[in-house]
């Protein structure tokens, strides 16, 4: 039986670019053949720009280890979430950030695309993923989402727990824009199968047998994660609210809020400083909240488990700009 895949020519990700998406239909293998058409308009990623309004997970909270994540839905379409790759000192884990998409297109193709070739807003986020000079996407019966890209996207050499999470990285990625979409449910199980030009098979960066169904591994999602403000916000009033998820078993996190000094050196003196505890939400994380009044200036929000000798485990910050 054959499929109708949303296809797309992928190029780098700059401001405004303009891409054409081409629907195609071509034979899947017989373990697809349930697979519903997923059809594409044009689309376009912009730079984005940062924000004062937090998103509504931000708000809400909503529980990133739900089988599709949960947490990716969002008050508009016009963003999809893309999952970056970071280092915390104890390992290196998932996060996720939003991207500006216009809405109408599609989503998935457009989120990999990105996930490849952009430039995450986070300095201390990166991909390993080479762009892929086409993506495309489908969904399928048991809220199945395909993604077959070119082979030109691994070009990296990674070892066997690097390429895994790479893949991780692209099925946190095309699960969390099916969902914020509302092409699959957010409380059921959910399952990528990954194609490469068109076939299974392949083994992704020399390392991990791609073709057959996978899940999000939920051990791979960072601990420590501050989900609002993004890196580069610009707040707009006297306060600013930060929120993220734990996936630590402690029953508080601390934090410091640090102040941008005059030397230009991208150097910050401490603040403000504080704990906050931990909210259980029903899963296997928990949420926590702050809220401070803020002069105009630029500061660096850093949320950590403590360490022996002032350690800070698990540490994500982002810095924000108060006017």
């Amino acid at each position: 039986m054959a499929a109708i895949f949303s296809r797309r020519r992928a190029r780098p990700i700059g401001p405004l670019p303009v891409r054409r998406v081409l629907v195609r239909l071509f034979a899947v293998m017989a373990a697809l053949g349930l697979l519903l058409p997923t059809l594409a308009a044009c689309t376009s990623l912009s730079s984005p720009r940062p924000t004062a309004a937090p998103s509504t997970e931000g708000q809400s909270g909503s529980a990133l280890s739900q089988p599709t994540g949960a947490a990716e839905s969002v008050a508009s379409t016009s963003q999809v979430p893309v999952y970056w790759l970071g280092g915390t000192g104890g390992g290196t884990y998932l996060f996720r950030e939003y991207r500006v998409l216009p809405a109408g297109g599609d989503s998935v193709s457009t989120a990999v695309s990105a996930m490849m070739s952009a430039k995450p807003l986070d300095p201390d986020y990166y991909t390993p993923w080479r762009p892929a000079s086409s993506v495309g996407s489908a969904i399928g019966d048991n809220n199945t989402v395909t993604v077959d890209i070119s082979s030109d996207a691994f070009g990296a050499q990674l070892s066997p727990d690097q390429a895994d999470l790479a893949v991780q990285q692209l099925v946190y990625t095309a699960t969390g824009a099916a969902a914020n979409a509302g092409l699959i449910p957010t409380d059921q199980q959910s399952r990528v199968i990954i194609l490469v030009d068109g076939h299974t098979q392949y083994r992704a960066f020399g390392q991990v047998t791609l073709g057959d169904p996978m899940s999000r591994k939920i051990e791979r999602a960072a601990p420590i994660w501050v989900l609002d403000p993004q890196d580069g916000t610009v707040v707009t009033g006297s306060s600013v609210r930060a929120s993220g998820r734990a996936t630590s078993v402690v029953s508080s996190v601390d934090w410091e809020i640090g102040r941008a000094t005059n030397d230009g050196q991208d150097s910050y003196r401490r603040y403000r400083s504080g704990s906050v505890a931990l909210r259980p939400d029903g899963t296997t994380g928990a949420t926590f909240s702050i809220s401070e009044k803020l002069p105009p200036g630029n500061y660096r929000l850093t949320f950590f488990e403590p360490g022996d000798g002032g350690a800070r485990r698990w540490a994500d910050s982002k810095t924000i700009t108060m006017r």
